[in-house]
């Protein structure tokens, strides 16, 4: 490692001396416990550093100390290598003098041979402009194995060398050109699976798949992906025509249950603070509305065509087609076949699921003022996002009733909020916040006043006895002080005291970001939204087994998999409620599926006539945001939310499974069905107790096939 000036003093955030000189390791934080040796697997030369997983946690190796001047631009390089690191994130830190953690970088998790990283950064200044002692921090925080080489930290003039890009994100921008078939259409068409992102700058398959082959349940959205290819010459698509579905005894399932969008691109421009393999470049993600459309030379578009099975109905093979049609070229019929399960979904899901839409944010981007006439179009729009959301099975009760006001004479008037409430519960809701005591330190506040208190469980007394009275209070929460800090922790237990006395009825939803606040708060709050990689660390567990309530969530932090990312893989959003199910949470929450960032504040040309903005919030691409805005006040969905759909509806599988054993056991049912039945709802082998789940895709979708033959087998042993 090169050695930008001499050592000045010992600045170590290992526990013990490393047996490299200068370096320093650490594996004992977090309940971890990691094990560094030497290792014959190097990069260059005949060694490197092997850091082993012996239970997960944190551990990490420490460069030695550096001075540097304030505004110095250094670039940190080195060489990882991977196996099976999942279940967390491997990351650069830098410490030292400026603080812990004033910058940072994502490295790549899972198995991959050696690639080359590197973070340049600028060293932050003080109030004194002197120097700052640097220490540069490999962290793992995953199960498996890592390998590190190569390591440095040079001196560069930011005017003259732009900043290495990793070695595994530089892509062609072209996928390569190939023979045109004799018998060519003048296009190529291949059908994917919609948990696979189809990249524009890939190359084009050998091989492609020429049939629709689908299965579900009743009462359940399924999808898949037909790739218009253009390997030879532009094409435009005229039209995409899906017949009816014909099955059993006759039985048609219309065309009009049956639905395809294009699917389109979105350009990362900033630098995000995670690993992304691809670097900056092209995502997939929103779904456009069907239209014609061309695909460009050496490029590829993506159809997304989704299916509704209906809720009635006999099981069994259902056969259709899909045409494309293009602009003077020969169409193109694919084969559809769909297989229904002899079971249905229900329109609840039994994961209680969460989110706050934003509708000051839909109101400004479709320019709405406070006019009667722009009212009816805002309550027009809000209905849209919220159905959509619905359709989804991503509940939008964090704001719809979260604001109840008394009258002149005191009394609270309910009529509005009850319609709000009948019609969202109706479409599938099944939690909502009926109160929130806010971030004081957001409000500029230290203290909730006595004011407050009295005035906010005043009115959750009220509420609560009227929720009672509708049999709405086992969906009712109240949010208290979101992402609570350890300095907060007085005045949450103050206000949640004083909930409990007035209103006893009400449930307190607590979200932490701090895990160690679930055994500070334990006794206080009822329910615990912890992030779904904090899970071990936060100790929810024992909560669990104690009867507490737990939620699962992510957001931009902490930034380990899995997570909503654009760069992220389309498995993360599926295996999320899985990973709900495997620790029993009760209920799933995302901060917001419509904070879009600058986009919507721009004036004049919005997209998509201009380019969006993928960092919506930080330099966190596609966080925060699952739909797009959409013309005629409705939203356009994405692949991200289509991969979370799926997962709630794997969920009801799970679910459905579940309740067939627990009558199995009522009746005295044994045999082999039940006893394969507990051992697909284990999920071993796809999620860990550690954290870590399969990266296989294939996994899943063999795993969701085998719950639908185990259901269809005790539904049959069961009885009705």
């Amino acid at each position: 490692m090169a050695k930008l000036a001499p050592k000045v003093r010992e600045f170590y955030g290992g526990a013990t001396d490393a047996p490299f000189a200068g370096w320093a390791f650490g594996g004992r934080w977090e309940r971890g416990s990691y094990a560094i040796a030497i290792s014959d697997q190097a990069h260059t030369g005949r060694q490197s550093c092997q850091i082993n997983c012996l239970t997960k946690g944190r551990g990490g190796i420490a460069s030695s100390p550096v001075l540097l001047d304030a505004g110095a631009v250094i670039e940190v390089s080195c060489w990882v290598k991977a196996r099976d690191a999942g279940g967390g994130r491997v990351f650069l830190n830098f410490e030292g003098t400026p603080g812990d953690g004033w910058t940072s970088k994502d490295l790549k998790i899972g198995a991959y041979d050696w690639t080359r990283f590197t973070k340049r950064a600028v060293v932050p200044g003080d109030k004194t402009g002197g120097m700052q002692t640097i220490v540069v921090f490999l962290y793992t925080t995953c199960e498996g194995t890592i390998w590190v080489d190569d390591f440095s930290i040079q001196p560069v003039d930011a005017n003259t060398a732009p900043e290495a890009p990793d070695e595994s994100a530089a892509r062609r921008k072209k996928p390569k050109p190939i023979l045109e078939p004799a018998d060519s259409a003048g296009y190529r068409l291949n059908v994917i699976s919609p948990l696979q992102k189809v990249f524009r700058e890939d190359d084009f398959a050998a091989v492609t798949r020429s049939s629709v082959e689908l299965a579900a349940a009743r009462n359940e959205y399924e999808s898949m992906q037909v790739v218009v290819e253009a390997p030879w010459r532009p094409v435009t698509i005229k039209q995409v025509q899906i017949s009816d579905l014909k099955g059993p005894g006759g039985v048609v399932i219309p065309a009009s249950t049956s639905r395809w969008e294009r699917v389109e691109y979105i350009e990362t421009t900033a630098q995000p603070p995670y690993f992304a393999e691809r670097g900056l470049g092209s995502y997939p993600d929103p779904l456009m509305p069907a239209g014609e459309f061309t695909v460009d030379t050496l490029s590829r578009t993506p159809l997304w065509i989704t299916l509704k099975t209906p809720r009635d109905g006999p099981p069994g093979q259902y056969a259709g087609t899909m045409t494309i049609i293009p602009d003077a070229l020969k169409p193109t019929t694919i084969p559809i076949t769909l297989t229904v399960w002899d079971f249905a979904l229900t329109d609840q899901t039994h994961l209680r699921t969460l989110t706050w839409l934003g509708g000051g944010v839909i109101r400004a981007w479709y320019g709405l003022d406070w006019s009667p006439q722009s009212e009816r179009k805002q309550a027009e729009a809000i209905r849209n996002y919220e159905d959509c959301l619905l359709e989804h099975r991503l509940g939008p009760g964090g704001e719809v009733a979260a604001h109840v006001q008394p009258g002149k004479d005191g009394q609270f008037d309910f009529h509005g909020v009850d319609a709000t409430l009948q019609r969202l519960i109706d479409k599938g809701m099944n939690a909502f916040i009926m109160g929130t005591a806010p971030n004081l330190r957001r409000e500029k506040k230290t203290e909730y006043t006595p004011q407050f208190i009295q005035q906010f469980t005043t009115m959750l007394k009220a509420y609560g006895d009227h929720l009672r009275e509708k049999g709405w209070l086992d969906m009712a929460y109240v949010y208290v002080y979101d992402e609570a800090p350890k300095s907060a922790w007085p005045e949450v237990i103050k206000i949640d005291q004083a909930i409990h006395t007035a209103a006893p009825q009400a449930r307190i939803l607590q979200c932490l970001n701090e895990p160690e606040g679930v055994r500070e708060l334990t006794g206080f709050a009822d329910v615990f939204d912890v992030y779904v990689a904090q899970y071990h660390k936060a100790g929810v567990a024992q909560s669990q087994k104690k009867g507490a309530e737990v939620w699962l969530a992510v957001c931009c932090y902490p930034m380990d998999h899995p997570n909503f990312f654009l760069e992220y893989p389309l498995l993360d959003l599926r295996v999320t409620p899985w990973i709900c199910w495997k620790y029993k949470a009760n209920g799933f929450e995302y901060w917001s599926p419509n904070a879009w960032g600058v986009n919507w504040q721009k004036k004049g040309d919005k997209w998509p006539k201009v380019p969006w903005v993928a960092n919506g919030f930080g330099r966190y691409n596609g966080d925060g945001y699952l739909i797009y805005p959409g013309a005629d006040l409705k939203p356009y969905s994405s692949i991200r939310l289509e991969a979370l759909r799926d997962g709630f509806e794997d969920y009801e599988y799970l679910w459905t499974l579940s309740a067939l054993v627990e009558q199995a056991a009522q009746r005295k049912i044994t045999g082999p069905a039940v006893d394969d039945a507990r051992g697909l709802l284990s999920l071993d082998g796809l999620v860990r107790e550690t954290g870590s789940y399969s990266p296989q895709i294939e996994q899943y979708l063999v795993h969701r096939r085998k719950l639908a033959e185990a259901i269809v087998a005790l539904k049959k042993l069961v009885g009705p």
